[in-house]
């Protein structure tokens, strides 16, 4: 028989085992409970080859061209290459590309394109979809207008040299092993205030198409970040349903990720009975696409872990899973990471036959740090990053001599691998890492994303036995945080009362040199607070150390703010869990504890 493309060979070989378990099932009945536990543990073979995803947007190609093409000239396919060499050289195994916002950003000749019409250099073109990101104030929109206009320039490099990017990207992929996936976001609202813009599709411009962008609350707010496609409407559903079929039939991918993240919104809540069957319904169309395209090509969502909202929106998850329209979830944050993601328990609610992946997101957490190498405040996180920007400085002053800001993940290895650390001791089959490359986008001074990192990051036997830098989530105040699973922090404990946090962490060998360091961080006091931790029910310890740094640098970020006290803690390594890990807190002060963080960091340097 000829041999197909190694990427494609598990997916045939699970389709040749499953068969074989049903005939036997069917010849000897005696064994048929042993032939469906075979056929489910099939099921799950055809994505064991696909543990550490990395998932790229539109437009991650041609943030930086500076890495890509260091030589100059006009951008060309050799930049794609570059880019795929290196995700191959750190151990990526598939790539999801992103080719659409509401319409696509690749040459199409029969859907709506967004460079259709741009001239290079053409700022008019670019002033409406600026205008239209809310986050930005009228001076940051021109440095945006700027920005795109750049932006847009090598999308056209490739154009004129005859380079389709999305296909270079499946060819690169195909050349260095790569498994090459499709990922659509399925409510693109970044741009939501400008109907008329091009990022805009023609559906958007009448109203009837569009969500209200009502949010929760007791006031009928709305909000830009929700005022999406309505899914109730069949036009848009078609118009979705061509663009995905599109991708799949001219293009040579291979699986197909719905990304409901950007943004979780689709229909107006509570959706109906009859409209929720509707959006399965259509689910099951493209299921059907799928599977017309290649036998096995793997069909999934990205989402948030609050299936009950889902619901509300029309996506009911767990009937679409019983129903085997979709193989795989990842399950992630809106832009915060998870660290307290219940993989454990999204298990037990979705059951044992479909892939869930640990989504891993670029901030670690909203805590405020300071970076004493920079000496101006990067521009490049507000005016890129905008609305959906973890760069929430409460630093007022433009001649602060303290540089502050939000520390992102993947300048981290520490960080990286504690995340993922996380994830997989709870049961998530592998990662998906979603705004990686963002870490370069912005362009602070000493920061880079750490590509090296993502290496063997999903094989949880490979951690154990690494430095790594344990957080919590923190509270976001944007409307978003609906979608996010609840943070536990920030939280006062009041005076002689404590506090219980909970983390999944993993085990370490003995014998490696490492150390355990609890890091509490408190809103700073005049008077000295007596805290005491303990962990997985140990006899607390109360002798501490005051600290400025943070456990781990991140990029140029290195040191807390002057608001922020840090108290180290000596940690018993030994006293760790595979899993669900308990960190109490006892406040014996005469005053309430502020607490902002906590973070655990397994080190072998002192810390000071």
């Amino acid at each position: 028989m000829k041999s197909l493309p190694l990427s494609r060979r598990n997916f045939i070989k699970s389709s040749v085992a499953t068969s074989t378990a049903l005939t036997l099932a069917t010849q000897l009945p005696s064994f048929a409970g042993a032939a469906e536990t075979a056929q489910k543990t099939t099921q799950k073979k055809p994505l064991s080859a696909h543990r550490n995803l990395f998932n790229g947007d539109c437009n991650f190609l041609f943030y930086n061209p500076e890495l890509w093409q260091p030589e100059g000239g006009a951008y060309s396919a050799r930049a794609v290459h570059r880019f795929i060499d290196l995700l191959a050289t750190s151990g990526v195994d598939t790539l999801l590309v992103n080719p659409n916002t509401q319409v696509v950003w690749y040459p199409s000749k029969q859907l709506e394109y967004v460079l259709r019409g741009y001239r290079r250099g053409d700022r008019s073109f670019a002033q409406p979809i600026a205008a239209g990101n809310a986050g930005l104030s009228p001076t940051q929109a021109e440095q945006f207008v700027d920005h795109l206009v750049r932006l847009f320039d090598l999308y056209l490099d490739l154009t004129e040299a005859g380079v389709d990017w999305l296909a270079e990207c499946s060819r690169a992929c195909r050349k260095r092993g790569i498994s090459p996936w499709l990922s659509y976001r399925m409510n693109a609202t970044h741009f939501s205030n400008a109907p008329d813009s091009p990022v805009s599709c023609q559906l958007f411009r009448d109203p009837k198409n569009r969500l209200s962008g009502r949010i929760p609350g007791a006031a009928a707010t709305t909000h830009a970040g929700w005022i999406g496609l309505n899914y109730g409407r069949r036009p848009v559903r078609d118009y979705m349903l061509a663009m995905i079929r599109e991708g799949i039939a001219s293009y040579d991918y291979e699986g197909l990720e719905l990304d409901w993240l950007r943004h979780p919104v689709c229909l107006e809540a509570p959706a109906t009975s009859r409209q929720t069957d509707e959006m399965t319904d259509w689910f099951a169309e493209i299921k059907a696409l799928t599977k017309a395209r290649r036998a096995s090509f793997p069909l999934g969502l990205r989402i948030p872990s609050n299936l009950g909202y889902l619901r509300t929106i029309g996506l009911d998850v767990k009937t679409l899973v019983q129903r085997g329209i979709i193989d795989f979830v990842t399950f992630s944050n809106f832009w915060q990471t998870s660290w307290e993601m219940p993989h454990d328990e999204l298990r037990r609610e979705l059951g044992p036959d479909v892939t869930i992946y640990g989504g891993m997101e670029d901030a670690p957490n909203w805590l405020e740090t300071h970076a004493p190498s920079l000496k101006e405040r990067p521009a490049g996180p507000e005016i890129q990053l905008a609305g959906d920007n973890a760069f929430k400085s409460s630093q007022t002053s433009a001649g602060a001599k303290r540089i502050r800001g939000t520390r992102y993940l993947t300048s981290s290895p520490e960080l990286m691998r504690a995340n993922a650390a996380g994830k997989l001791v709870l049961g998530a089959d592998g990662l998906e890492q979603f705004n990686f490359f963002v870490t370069d986008q912005v362009r602070v001074p000493g920061q880079r994303a750490d590509y090296a990192a993502l290496r063997q990051l999903a094989d949880l036997e490979f951690l154990r036995g690494q430095e790594k830098h344990y957080a919590l989530n923190t509270a976001s105040v944007q409307p978003t945080k609906i979608w996010d699973v609840a943070e536990q922090l920030p939280v006062k404990i009041p005076a002689r009362h404590r506090r219980a946090l909970r983390l999944p962490m993993c085990t370490e060998p003995a014998g490696t040199g490492l150390k355990l360091v609890i890091q509490v961080i408190t809103k700073h006091t005049p008077t000295k607070q007596e805290c005491g931790v303990s962990l997985n029910g140990a006899w607390p310890v109360f002798v501490c150390q005051v600290s400025e740094n943070l456990l781990f640098a991140a990029g140029p970020y290195a040191k807390h703010v002057e608001e922020h006290t840090a108290w180290n803690y000596a940690g018993d390594l030994t006293a760790i869990k595979d899993g669900w890990n308990e960190i109490t807190l006892y406040n014996e002060s005469n005053e309430d504890l502020d607490l902002v963080g906590l973070e655990l960091g397994i080190v072998r340097h002192n810390m000071s």
